[in-house]
């Protein structure tokens, strides 16, 4: 379940292919309300899992390999891709031009169109693997057949593709974070004490990038040096970053919220609470740049965008909107 918005209306994603409007500014933000949406008509009743835009055009994707288009902001949508047989959902989309986008998803799958989707051509990307991976690949590379079917099987999911700086960034299975300066044709792979499934990565600052995943880990880096754990003292899964100047939030299962304080980030870094040891219990002390903020969300948190201080906030009860005071 996803969510974008454009000129103050924004568009979530979700089960059963449903896709639905709201208006931003219209309604104020409390964290008991369940915003009114309109429904949109779709061609599918497949899962939607994210959505993108790139100038006029919205993208959708989901299970099935489901990709979805809409030219009129969102009101309707066509299929323009869909392999049911492939048995793979696609986990996200982004677009670098109108005419160039990448959708990925689970065991590796990463699809790519150069003709504003009229297309899609599957690609393998044997370099996103560990050292270990690659050097089994190498040692079979004179049977071709037999490598391209020993990539299929080894690749990881793919949960989150990002652009920033000019660069893409992957997050995904068995602590998979890795980085691309050629529009996602090679990548360098991050060396991480991690082995957890990764669901979002994202650049939060101009020399701040954030990893999240799973039972509440989270790592950071600054100025492209070495990755450190922040203790979160949540050990639920943390499914996406949310950005914003100064800061970042990030929403997970359970209703978590947190706020991610950039600043304190910079200025403490890794000098505090830099254990990866888990505190199961009332006393755990987190990061000084983690704050966990009030919700009384109860479900999971798929993502959420920031407008006028609160959160709109995709959710397995529907949309919400949360006040933020951090």
């Amino acid at each position: 379940m996803d969510l974008e918005n454009r000129d103050n209306h924004a568009i979530a994603v979700g089960e059963r292919g449903h896709i639905v409007k709201f208006d931003l500014a219209k309604e104020p933000a409390d964290t008991t309300m369940r915003v009114h949406v309109k429904q949109v008509p779709v061609p599918t009743t497949a899962t939607l899992t994210a959505i993108t835009q790139i100038e006029q055009n919205y993208w959708a994707v989901g299970h099935d390999a489901t990709i979805l288009q809409s030219v009129n902001n969102g009101d309707s949508w066509s299929l323009v891709y869909s392999d049911v047989a492939l048995d793979r959902p696609f986990l996200d989309i982004l677009f670098l031009s109108p005419t160039e986008g990448i959708a990925v998803g689970a065991y590796g799958t990463f699809y790519r169109t150069i003709d504003g989707g009229k297309t899609w051509l599957p690609e393998l990307h044997a370099s996103v693997l560990s050292k270990e991976d690659i050097d089994y690949l190498d040692s079979i590379k004179n049977e071709p057949e037999f490598y391209q079917e020993e990539l299929a099987y080894i690749l990881p999911h793919f949960n989150r593709i990002r652009h920033a700086n000019g660069r893409l960034m992957l997050a995904g299975e068995a602590g998979l974070l890795a980085l691309s300066d050629d529009s996602g044709s090679s990548w360098q792979r991050m060396d991480m004490d991690y082995q957890g499934s990764f669901f979002d990565f994202a650049q939060i600052s101009d020399n701040t990038q954030l990893a999240v995943g799973l039972r509440g880990n989270m790592f950071a880096r600054i100025d492209n040096g070495n990755w450190f754990f922040l203790d979160t003292c949540v050990t639920t899964s943390l499914n996406a970053i949310i950005s914003q100047d100064n800061g970042a939030f990030v929403v997970g299962n359970d209703g978590v919220i947190l706020y991610i304080d950039t600043e304190q980030l910079n200025y403490v870094g890794r000098a505090s609470h830099n254990s990866r040891t888990r505190h199961a219990n009332d006393n755990c002390q987190p990061h000084i740049a983690v704050t966990r903020l009030p919700s009384n969300i109860s479900s999971s948190i798929a993502n959420g965008l920031v407008f006028n201080e609160s959160l709109s906030l995709v959710t397995q009860e529907g949309i919400k909107k949360v006040v933020v005071t951090n």
